[in-house]
């Protein structure tokens, strides 16, 4: 029997530099967005998030895609 994945969900995530804790470790937070299409181009997704990214007073760090699926079969 064959396996397959069927799209569920896809969210971006933005990661942002908090500052550090007092021993000298990085803090970093997360925001996420959902219901990205499942075919947004890496090229779309980052010029969306970062521009959402630029609205913080924190920095950002990197961005992602985060796609959900469902095994089926």
């Amino acid at each position: 029997m064959a396996a397959a994945l069927e799209f569920q969900t896809a969210v971006g995530k933005i990661f942002f530099n908090a500052g550090s804790t007092p021993d000298g470790r990085l803090i970093r937070k997360s925001k996420t967005y959902r219901f990205v299409t499942q075919d947004a181009t890496p090229a779309n997704l980052k010029l969306a998030l970062s521009s959402l990214g630029q609205l913080s007073a924190m920095g950002v760090m990197s961005y992602e895609k985060i796609l959900t699926s469902e095994i089926t079969g």
